[in-house]
């Protein structure tokens, strides 16, 4: 569990809604998973203002950070869920939380921040698994996912042990999901014999197959704007799908104008900015530890240029985002202006990272954080090497719960 200061957004957020007469908030108004479900949106957006205000202040941060860009889905946002499978007074039930310790805000299906489909989908599920036909295989089901879009599902069997039987058990299981009058375009049994709390944990173990197709393409599609992506069903991807169109209009307007300029993304998953603002670069490197993400990338890439006959030199490179691999596989610095954008996991860039990015000398860096206790270290460390805020947007990536998603605009000084 992370450590949260005095000085975390969260607990500002938190201090902010307990201060407020007008809250209403009761104990049994919210679950931990759905903190601020309850409140009207408006409600909500005006403490996290509120609270990113007094986050700023308390912090001594550069800048100031304008109003929250609100999500145009404010609730029954999020595209991929989870369930948790588990065995109690003699019947299979799914579960919001892994803790084994389950109370009546943990055994449950609906939910206020996720589409109404994916309640459907589970209640379906949670009664088929019951049946003779399939109660065997339960036992060994740890997850059920779904992910996907707002008309298009696909839906993953996390299993701790997989053979022939579970197998064909779970393709007629996922058979039976074409009965529901929902679109689910595809299914997945994804392997994972250690029974990782993390419901896609897609490290390699023993060689072993770890993701099997059921039915359907084995690629999931996401059109934003004028940009179609296709990833893995493993891999990474926003979970507020609503939200993507307007980070991607922030993102090119930090760029501004670009087209004799070089585009460096690192953490670059499945090119979600290297393709949408990269094509009007003139050079563009995109470069993620997930080798599958990256390979998206670039058949993205391809079919961009051939699509609307592009010039743009396109680099996609598998490596862990370390100085040592940026060294080897980025261009020598100085020979043409270029933008760095840096959206690194909840933990931060890596160790020399920003200095790395600093002494490029950028004409501006773009570093999105998505997880707001994170900015005060690096905003200083980014001071230290020579760059201050230009500009802050904060997007509500997260309704309904105490994140934010937070892009910073740096320029040298």
């Amino acid at each position: 569990m992370e450590k949260i200061s005095a000085f975390s957004y969260s607990r500002i957020l938190f201090d902010v809604l307990h201060s407020s007469s007008e809250s209403g908030q009761s104990d049994d108004d919210s679950t931990p998973i759905e903190p601020l479900a309850y409140l009207k949106y408006s409600d909500e957006l005006e403490a996290k203002n509120a609270a990113l205000r007094e986050f700023w202040k308390t912090n001594r941060l550069h800048g100031r950070p304008g109003e929250i860009l609100a999500s145009p889905r404010p609730r029954h946002y999020r595209t991929t869920t989870k369930r948790r499978v588990f065995f109690t007074h003699g019947k299979y039930r799914l579960r919001f939380s892994h803790h084994k310790e389950a109370d009546s805000k943990t055994i449950m299906l609906c939910s206020a921040l996720e589409p109404r489909e994916h309640d459907e989908i589970y209640s379906f599920l949670a009664e088929k698994i019951n049946t003779p036909g399939f109660s065997v295989t339960a036992k060994h089901l740890t997850y059920i996912i779904i992910r996907g879009t707002y008309s298009e599902f696909c839906v993953i069997f996390n299993v701790g042990l997989v053979n022939g039987q579970i197998v064909r058990n779970l393709k007629a299981l996922a058979e039976n999901l074409k009965k529901l009058n929902v679109n689910i375009t595809s299914s997945f049994v994804f392997s994972d014999p250690t029974r990782s709390d993390y419901y896609l944990d897609n490290k390699q173990s023993g060689g072993a197959w770890k993701i099997k197709n059921l039915f359907g393409p084995d690629t999931l599609k996401l059109t934003l704007h004028d940009q179609t992506y296709r990833f893995d069903p493993v891999s990474f991807s926003q979970v507020n799908q609503s939200m993507l169109p307007v980070m991607l209009d922030v993102v090119k307007r930090f760029c501004g104008p670009c087209a004799e300029k070089r585009f460096i993304d690192l953490y670059c998953g499945y090119g979600l900015f290297a393709n949408y603002v990269g094509k009007h670069h003139a050079e563009v490197y995109g470069i993620d530890s997930d080798s599958a993400s990256v390979e998206r990338g670039r058949d993205t890439a391809r079919f961009t240029a051939k699509k609307f006959g592009l010039s743009t030199r396109m680099y996609f490179r598998t490596a862990p985002i370390t100085v040592s691999s940026l060294s080897e596989l980025l261009p020598v610095s100085g020979t043409c202006d270029e933008t760095i954008l840096l959206d690194p996991p909840r933990q931060g860039a890596g160790k020399g990272v920003i200095d790395f990015c600093a002494q490029r000398e950028p004409s501006s860096i773009i570093h999105i954080f998505c997880n707001i206790d994170r900015i005060p270290e690096d905003l200083q460390e980014w001071q230290r090497y020579g760059f201050r805020v230009g500009e802050v947007v904060a997007l509500d990536m997260f309704p309904g719960t105490p994140g934010l998603e937070v892009m910073v605009l740096l320029k040298p000084f």
